[in-house]
C-alpha cells in the first residue's frame, strides 16, 4: 500500500515541475524588469547605511567629547565640592568650639552675677552702717557742746 501511494506522490510531483517551470519562464521579463529595481533599492539602501553609519560615528565622536569636557568639568566641581567639605568641617568644629565658649561664659557670667547681688547687699549694709555711725557722731558732736 505504502509502495502505491510512493509511486502515486513521485509520479504527482512529476506533473507538477514542468507547471512550475512554465509559469517560471512566463515570469521571467518581469523578473528582468525587477532586478534592476532591487539592485537600486539595495544599492540606495547600502549608501543610506554606510552615511547612516558615517553620522553615528560623527555623532559618536561628538559625544564622546562633549562627555569629556563633562568630566572635566566635573572634576573640578568635585574638587571644589571636596575642598568645601573641608572647609565646612572646620566650620562645624570652630562653632562647637565657640558654643562650647559661649556655655563657658554663660555660667562664669551667672556666677558674676551671683557675686555682684552679694556686693550689693554688702554695699547696702555698710551704707546704712555708716550713715548710722555718721548719726551717732552727729548726736554725740551735739551733746558735747
Amino acid at each position: 500500500m505504502d509502495a502505491v501511494r510512493s509511486v502515486a506522490g513521485k509520479a504527482g510531483t512529476l506533473e507538477m515541475w514542468p507547471k512550475v517551470l512554465m509559469q517560471l519562464f512566463e515570469l521571467l521579463p518581469h523578473v528582468s524588469r525587477l532586478v534592476p529595481m532591487a539592485d537600486r533599492y539595495f544599492s540606495g539602501r547600502a549608501a543610506a547605511d554606510r552615511n547612516n553609519e558615517s553620522t553615528l560615528a560623527a555623532l559618536a565622536d561628538s559625544v564622546d567629547g562633549t562627555m569629556g569636557q563633562v568630566v572635566k568639568a566635573h572634576e573640578g566641581l568635585f574638587r571644589r565640592l571636596q575642598e568645601m567639605d573641608g572647609r565646612i568641617a572646620d566650620l562645624s568644629d570652630e562653632v562647637r568650639h565657640m558654643r562650647s565658649v559661649a556655655d563657658q561664659n554663660g555660667r562664669q557670667l551667672q556666677t558674676i552675677a551671683g557675686e555682684v547681688g552679694s556686693l550689693g547687699r554688702w554695699l547696702k549694709i555698710v551704707t546704712a552702717l555708716v550713715a548710722i555711725l555718721i548719726v551717732l557722731v552727729v548726736v554725740l558732736l551735739m551733746r558735747v557742746h
